[in-house]
């Protein structure tokens, strides 16, 4: 299970690394995304971008300090699970909410693996 959670911690991290950043610099499809399609404010793009890469990092130092790694897969089991809610609220087709979905799922079985409940 340690390659489990190591892949897959490495994974998300360098996922939600670079998610957060295309938020954080204002990329443009992303706006467009935020403003025109998902009708939340620009600073609600950026604090979510930093939560993201917040998360990002409790993941990756998580490899060596292990309950960031588990703080870092809740923060974005939330995360995931607002975009999901988001996409739902917008009746988007399931192509629109798959990707999040799928993030979703990644992120409630690594934090499973972390809980030390699990």
């Amino acid at each position: 299970m340690y390659w489990v959670a190591l892949v897959l911690q490495v994974l998300l991290g360098l996922a939600f690394l670079a998610a957060g950043f295309s938020k954080v610099t204002h990329n443009k499809q992303m706006v467009e995304n935020f403003q025109n399609h998902y009708h939340y404010p620009l600073w609600f793009m950026v604090l979510t971008g930093v939560l993201e890469i917040v998360a990002a990092l409790g993941l990756i130092v998580g490899i060596w300090v292990p309950v960031l790694a588990t703080l870092g897969a809740a923060l974005l089991v939330c995360i995931m699970l607002g975009a999901v809610l988001t996409h739902v609220r917008l009746k988007d087709a399931i192509s629109g909410i798959a990707p999040a979905a799928v993030l979703l799922i990644l992120a409630v079985a690594l934090l499973a693996i972390h809980h030390p409940l699990a």
